[in-house]
């Protein structure tokens, strides 16, 4: 999974959706910042969001064209 990913729980496919807007060091205890639409960004430990939910909208890859 990635930033820019739109995810929701496998269990709950009819609940709300989030999406990915921030990942940081995976090694985190929650390193998943989710946009939910509470419109509030709540942050989740890696094995929920990777095995728990699932991507139904793979966002874009951002292209540096300083490079």
């Amino acid at each position: 999974m990635k930033v820019g990913d739109l995810i929701r729980e496998i269990e709950y496919p009819d609940d709300s959706c989030g999406l990915i807007i921030k990942i940081k060091d995976r090694r985190r205890r929650k390193p998943y910042g989710v946009l939910c639409l509470n419109q509030r960004v709540e942050w989740f430990p890696k094995a929920y969001i990777e095995e728990k939910c699932e991507v139904i909208s793979e966002g874009l890859e951002v292209i540096d064209e300083k490079e």
